[in-house]
């Protein structure tokens, strides 16, 4: 019994010196790998870093450092989303590391969750009240009035004054409240009591985008770039700004030399398969983002510009399927569901696109491309009542946004509150008055509304703004035929072509005018040289076509063509005016014919592609033909209102409804006096059940002076509407039939 208990206490003395022994050598090991960590960590060798830390959280997974510095690492690589991971496991272990939560809060910036950055650089605060980072980032996340008091009580409590974050802060204030040049004088504050801080080059950067000067805006970004290392937001910020403002060499050459300076930069492999994506090199893609996927497999940037440049390459069940993948394994990710939703609308799968985008926002109220998106699909569905309460938000939230406020404008004019979308564009002047787009939407406001002299006005004012609008003039035109004013519409389009002395619409411009003036000759030399400059401007044929109509020259005009053919077979243009021609004649086996010899020499000609659509839809009983021209048609000129109507009326004819209503609901907006397109826009609406929308396009169809084909049925459509209250869709069905 005595030796039995001494071999007991020797068992256990044993056992006490093994696990002493091996939990000295686990701290051995952690001590090692942090060690070699930090060394790899400071030489900026983060492949190895990342690999090392990993161990340390192998044996002690409760280590705060290591988890904070591979959340660094990848912040600064450009994968937010990984980095946010490891830096919220760091918060938790380690709530004081203030520098930790700082670098949280940029990358709930960066991945659009301003509310997650506001509440962390309060927290900092809280416990560092003379953080300036975190007191400028508190004000540029502050998005609520709430939120931007409580930023300007920061701001009076910090406690060194003359600071340049207290002038970058500062400068955020005054951007909410619309003082821009009191900005502009406190960021130049800022540089000069630190001539390094990084946030004030970013935000004079952003002032000068704002009045369009992108020369001050790129050298901003540049010294922002110059001042940050080598993997930072700041260098892959001035890459995306080069990329935008199309200086695309001088983007690839500089991101190539970032990736030469560390490979392991992720964030500038994207861009770079981002470049080549807009270049459609999709080969090149794929070769870019192997150096992307080899670091991160499931990277969510690289897996969008991979699905991007599948759907570019005609993949598009393929880009798709990658999204949903994507969208499963990063179920609350905003930037998937809006990229989903892209590829959705290309599939014409409108409601699952809308699925997709109201999930987006629900989860990133302030995602402005998803609410824009969201709101321009239900527009096109004929449901502008449904979006204008959620773009009023949007607005209040996000003033700032332009889009946001037009695409609210649209939405009133919709709904017959016209004066309420010229209140909205005039505020929006207020805030950018260099900003000539905007003037020449409230010309077309005040157009619609027979404001012609204050419409006049702001066409004016676009053109002052910016001399080469070519729409500004056009509007312009409109208002000179309806005054007779042909001379200004000469001196007008002169004007333009001294700048621009290739520019097809200035001829077409002239082309116009001559045919009001009943100088046919000089309007056929004007629109055939439109023609010349610009083989797809469909509206110079179909004006110059009309002039032969108008002078009884249709034989002549195909003789001449006949001669120009006979010494050059392949001359487009001429095909697709015999095209035209024959039509109007009513051959329309010699007009298919001629419209087929041009795809014949490019399958992508949209003008041949829609007009044989239309003949096979309407002469020659062949709907799927058609569906097929008209679909590609669609593709390739997406917002051409012809192309629109005859893609939105083949539809219509197959029985899509819903599909037509949304294409004919974007023509008959942009073709108001056009009688045929709000003709297809009534029928659809009718066949759709929706009768008060298909009432008033109806009623604008048979409202507009001339015939067209179709103008009795739309008579007698109308007056069945008047005689009858509600009518099932069946019933509908067999009316129309």
């Amino acid at each position: 019994m005595y030796k039995s208990s001494i071999q007991i206490i020797r068992l256990i003395a044993i056992l006490a010196l093994v696990l002493a022994n091996c939990s000295c050598t686990s701290e051995m090991k952690k001590s090692r790998y942090l060690a070699q960590a930090e060394k790899y960590f400071k030489a900026g060798g983060y492949d190895q870093a990342k690999i090392e830390y990993l161990k340390v959280l192998k044996v002690d997974p409760n280590n705060a450092v290591a988890y904070a510095r591979c959340g660094a690492m990848w912040a600064d690589e450009g994968v937010p989303l990984r980095a946010g991971a490891y830096l919220l496991k760091a918060r938790e272990l380690a709530s004081k590391d203030l520098d930790n939560r700082y670098k949280l809060a940029l990358v709930y910036l960066r991945v659009g969750q301003p509310n997650e950055a506001f509440k962390e650089a309060t927290e900092i605060l809280k416990q560092a009240p003379d953080n300036g980072p975190a007191l400028a980032l508190l004000a540029e996340t502050a998005l609520t009035p709430e939120q931007t008091q409580t930023a300007e009580q920061e701001l009076q409590k910090f406690p060194q004054q003359d600071n340049p974050y207290i002038e970058v802060t500062n400068a955020v204030v005054a951007i909410r409240k619309g003082d821009l040049s009191k900005a502009e004088a406190a960021l130049n504050h800022a540089l000069s009591l630190d001539p390094k801080c990084v946030q004030a080059h970013i935000g004079l950067a952003q002032l000068s985008l704002n009045k369009k000067d992108n020369a001050r805006a790129g050298q901003e970004l540049k010294a922002a770039a110059d001042l940050s290392p080598v993997r930072s937001w700041e260098r892959l910020t001035y890459a995306e700004f080069k990329l935008q403002t199309g200086d695309k060499e001088e983007a690839r050459s500089y991101l190539q030399d970032l990736t030469k300076q560390a490979r392991d930069f992720i964030g500038a492999w994207v861009l770079q398969a981002k470049l080549a994506q807009s270049d459609k090199k999709y080969d090149e893609v794929g070769a870019l983002l192997q150096n992307v996927f080899n670091r991160d497999p499931d990277n969510i940037e690289g897996r969008v510009v991979q699905a991007q440049a599948l759907i570019g390459k005609g993949d598009l069940k393929q880009g798709t399927d990658i999204l949903e993948r994507a969208d499963k394994s990063f179920a609350n990710n905003p930037l998937i569901k809006y990229q989903l939703a892209l590829a959705y609308v290309q599939g014409r799968n409108t409601t699952q696109a809308m699925n997709e985008l109201e999930q987006a926002v629900k989860i990133a109220p302030k995602y402005v491309d998803a609410i824009v998106l969201l709101a321009q699909l239900r527009l096109r569905a004929g449901d502008p009542q449904s979006i204008i309460t959620p773009l009023e938000s949007a607005l209040q939230l996000r003033p700032d946004v332009t889009q946001i406020r037009t695409l609210l404008a649209d939405a009133y004019q919709a709904v017959g509150r016209s004066d309420d979308a010229a209140s909205l564009i005039r505020e929006q002047i207020k805030k950018t008055p260099e900003d000539s787009q905007s003037y020449l939407v409230l010309g077309v406001i005040l157009k619609q509304q027979k404001k012609d002299d204050e419409a006049r006005k702001a066409f004016e004012k676009s053109l002052e703004l910016n001399p080469q609008n070519v729409v500004a003039i056009d509007q312009l035109t409109d208002l000179d035929l309806a005054a007779k004013a042909f001379s200004a519409i000469h001196q007008r389009a002169n004007a333009h072509l001294q700048k621009e002395p290739q520019s097809a619409p200035a001829y077409y411009i002239h082309g116009r005018s001559y045919v009001m003036e009943k100088n046919f000759a000089a309007a056929e030399t004007a629109l055939k040289k439109a023609i010349e400059l610009d083989p797809n401007l469909a509206a110079a044929y179909n004006l110059l076509v009309a002039i032969y109509v108008q002078t009884n020259k249709l034989p002549e005009a195909l003789k001449e063509l006949e001669t120009v053919l006979a010494k050059n077979p392949q001359y487009s243009p001429a095909l697709l005016t015999s095209g035209i021609i024959y039509e109007r004649m009513g051959d329309f086996a010699k007009a298919r014919d001629s419209y087929e010899k041009v795809l014949a020499l490019n399958p992508n000609f949209a003008p041949a592609l829609n007009n044989l659509a239309y003949i096979y839809s309407e002469k020659l009983n062949n709907l799927n033909r058609a569906g097929d021209l008209a679909r590609k048609a669609h593709e390739l000129a997406p917002a051409e209102p012809s192309v629109q109507d005859t893609f939105g009326w083949v539809l219509y004819r197959q029985g899509k409804y819903q599909e037509a209503a949304e294409l004919l609901e974007q023509s008959a907006s942009k073709s108001p006096d056009k009688g045929e397109i709000q003709f297809h826009l009534g029928m659809a609406n009718y066949m759709m059940g929706r009768l008060d929308e298909a009432r008033a396009a109806l009623q604008k169809a048979v409202s507009v002076p001339g015939d067209f084909p179709g103008k009795d049925e739309a008579k007698s459509r109308l007056a069945l509407l008047s005689q009858t209250g509600n009518l099932s869709i069946p019933d509908l069905e067999k009316f129309a039939k």
